[in-house]
This record gives C-alpha cells, sequence and structure tokens, in this order.
C-alpha cells in the first residue's frame, strides 16, 4: 500500500513537472515568435529606401560599373541575370521610380523587359506569394485591387475599401461577389 502511495506521488509530481514544462514551452513559442516578427520588420526597414531590378542582362553594364564593388563571381551562365539590388539615400526617391515604373506599361533596357520592385526580406516575399492567385481572379472580375506593405491586399469592391491579410479572406470575397453578379 505504501509503495503504492508513493509511486503515485511520483507520477504526480512528474505530470506537476510535465505541466509546467509545457506552460514554460508555450511561453517560449510566443517569445520566438514575437522575436522573429521583430527581427523581420528591422530587416524590412533597413530596406525601405531599395529598390531590385529584375532582368537586367549580365555583362550589359560596360567596362567598370562601380570600381569599388570589386571582383564579383562570374554568374552562371544557363541561370538568369541576377538581380540588381538599389539603395537610394532619400526615401522620396525611391517612391517616385517605383510610382514611375509603374505607370508605364513596360520597361525596355537593351531590348529586355526590365522590372522594378520594392526589396523585401524572404520571409515578407514568402507571405505576398500567397496572393497571386486572388490577385488574377481580382484582375479577370475587373476588381481594382493593390499590394499594400506589409503582406495586405487592399481591394475596392462597390465604393468600399477591404483590407485582406490572407487569400482565405479574399476567396470568400470573390465567392459572394461572384454570386451577386449576373
Amino acid at each position: 500500500m505504501q509503495d503504492s502511495l508513493n509511486s503515485m506521488k511520483v507520477t504526480v509530481g512528474e505530470l506537476d513537472e510535465l505541466s509546467r514544462l509545457d506552460t514554460r514551452m508555450k511561453e517560449l513559442e510566443k517569445q520566438n515568435s514575437y522575436l522573429a516578427e521583430k527581427v523581420e520588420d528591422a530587416e524590412n526597414r533597413s530596406r525601405a529606401s531599395n529598390i531590385r531590378l529584375l532582368r537586367v542582362p549580365e555583362g550589359s553594364e560596360g567596362c567598370d560599373i562601380i570600381g569599388f564593388v570589386g571582383q564579383t563571381p562570374n554568374p552562371n551562365p544557363k541561370a538568369g541575370p541576377r538581380p540588381i539590388f538599389v539603395r537610394f539615400l532619400h526615401f522620396q526617391d525611391k517612391l517616385n521610380i517605383l510610382r514611375l515604373s509603374r505607370n508605364k506599361k513596360e520597361l525596355l533596357f537593351k531590348g529586355n523587359r526590365v522590372h522594378i520592385y520594392p526589396d523585401f526580406s524572404a520571409g515578407l516575399m514568402e507571405k505576398r506569394r500567397l496572393f497571386p492567385t486572388v490577385k488574377k481572379k481580382f484582375r479577370d472580375m475587373d476588381i481594382e485591387y493593390a499590394m499594400q506593405y506589409p503582406a495586405t491586399l487592399r481591394v475596392h469592391v462597390e465604393g468600399k475599401r477591404l483590407f485582406f491579410r490572407s487569400p482565405d479572406e479574399d476567396e470568400i470575397l470573390i465567392r459572394d461577389f461572384s454570386k451577386q453578379s449576373p
């Protein structure tokens, strides 16, 4: 009987310890998530004045575009052109470049179409990549939309501005709007 009682005390003690560890683990997971968000936010803020140029052909810069950069390894000839990152001293200059590139239908450089985008962290780009199918549906339905920082889709429907942080929310709107449209 005494052995059984001692065994139960040990088991209860172990369960209490497991409960404390579980609570501590949840607290640490929450803290880790918070810190990861802070790091991503800091990284994106450090990139706030940057843009990313895509599809500029390798070697198109000529002889020595920037002498102080030093030697870079030769690109893989089978791979596409590497992105070019541009950092502006003034944030407004970046916004002007992005606005002008948006207003142009096509940007061509030496016969190649070039794309200009804001420079975001990999984590934020991943969040923004969740929206392409939804954006295509909005485009097909002639609904005005825009991506806003950080990863929010702004939609104009029937004179209202709606904001969505996940594609699932957008899908519900598309279903409802499709039912209303003839």
